[in-house]
């Protein structure tokens, strides 16, 4: 069997990823639109359109010099909510910020000189260290980073069902069930039971999958970066990753059932930095690929 597909299958405990209905994705679309800085067409000099003149203008021009929001603070929010609300990668991101920072260039024209110069590639550096991580993955070719189901299933698709249940049952507390299957999941797919998961296993430095103490075991950490014939590097959003640490966390609050999933992952250990991405688009997220550095040739 490869190691790098399915090994040890057991059942499934999928209760928690019914897809959403298409007007909830509708409906968040048209919020997000909603919010997205739009950069009016140019004006001819002295002449003050309709379509820049509007309302929300208005009413910033009532608003004291000294107490309008700066430039910067202004483009930064916009790419931090970039990040956690749309799950973007880092190219649609700049291109976020380019967007807010000609927005908050207006201000200028249309309420008076704005409290800072944005610098663009600061804000976008901060945002990405603060709002990104950057993980690795050994892989037998680029397409090998779907998980085993919900491969059509985005990182988006997952916050925004999860997004609903809280919005719509939270009163009863029914999210608090789906985050610890979504747990219960992770563990599974720790302790090595990747068929019946929606996650995809990254490291934080793969490198240190060489260290692992699983010699022995032909599908661990160790064998899978000595066979691996490339390694990614992904970039992705925070609130798309699931650690150990938050795995074990979320199981403390579980029931004795969840005992052995939480002494496994207690105990996984910490060199290998296992990260958990949860969704079906991780190949949005590849910022860079190469041939595995640490593949060992007399195993091939």
């Amino acid at each position: 069997m490869d190691p790098f597909d399915n090994v040890n299958p057991s059942a499934a405990r999928m209760s928690y990823v019914e897809p959403q209905q298409e007007e909830i994705e509708a409906d968040f679309e048209l919020r997000l639109r909603e919010h997205r800085p739009i950069v009016p067409a140019p004006a001819s000099a002295g002449a003050e359109s309709n379509r820049t003149a509007t309302d929300g203008i208005r009413r910033a021009r009532l608003i004291p010099k000294d107490e309008r929001c700066a430039a910067t603070s202004f483009v930064i929010a916009r790419a931090r909510l970039t990040a956690t609300l749309t799950c973007a990668n880092i190219a649609e991101l700049r291109r976020e910020i380019e967007l807010a920072a000609q927005r908050s260039a207006q201000w200028s024209r249309e309420t008076g000189p704005s409290a800072d110069e944005v610098d663009s590639s600061r804000v976008y550096d901060d945002v990405v260290a603060s709002s990104y991580a950057e993980l690795q993955r050994f892989q037998n070719h680029a397409s090998h980073c779907k998980p085993h189901v919900l491969d059509g299933h985005s990182a988006i698709a997952h916050l925004r069902s999860m997004a609903a249940l809280r919005y719509g049952v939270a009163p009863w507390n029914i999210w608090g069930s789906q985050r610890l299957d979504l747990a219960r999941a992770a563990a599974e797919h720790m302790r090595g039971d990747t068929s019946s998961s929606p996650f995809v296993s990254l490291s934080e430095e793969a490198s240190q999958l060489l260290l692992s103490p699983d010699d022995d075991n032909e599908y661990g950490a160790k064998a899978i970066a000595e066979n691996a014939n490339e390694l990614h590097t992904y970039t992705v959003p925070r609130v798309t990753t699931w650690t150990a640490e938050e795995v074990v966390s979320i199981l403390e609050d579980g029931t004795e059932s969840d005992e052995p999933d939480l002494a496994w992952v207690s105990d996984t250990p910490t060199q290998e930095r296992e990260v958990l991405f949860l969704g079906g688009n991780l190949g949005d997220y590849r910022t860079a690929s190469r041939s595995n550095p640490y593949r060992n040739s007399a195993k091939s």
